[in-house]
């Protein structure tokens, strides 16, 4: 797992110091990368939106989209 980067990151509204947040992922879609050559690992951008609430479960104080890098799992 690699983090690949973040998106489209946004707070609607303040979280202060101290707050306690809870996310949760989504996934919104798998890219597969194409094999650079015959030794590289099979993997994939996974796109993540996730949602942001603090700790009082008001509504969502952030939404992101978050890309993460996967190693593709052996097809059985």
């Amino acid at each position: 797992l690699l983090n690949y980067g973040i998106d489209e990151l946004r707070f609607t509204k303040p979280v202060y110091a101290g707050t306690t947040i809870h996310v949760r992922f989504t996934c919104k879609e798998k890219l597969p990368q194409e094999l650079k050559d015959e030794t590289d690992v099979p993997k994939g951008i996974v796109k993540w939106y996730v949602e942001i609430f603090d700790d009082s479960e008001d509504p969502i104080v952030g939404v992101a989209t978050i890309l993460t890098m996967v190693k593709m799992q052996s097809q059985v």
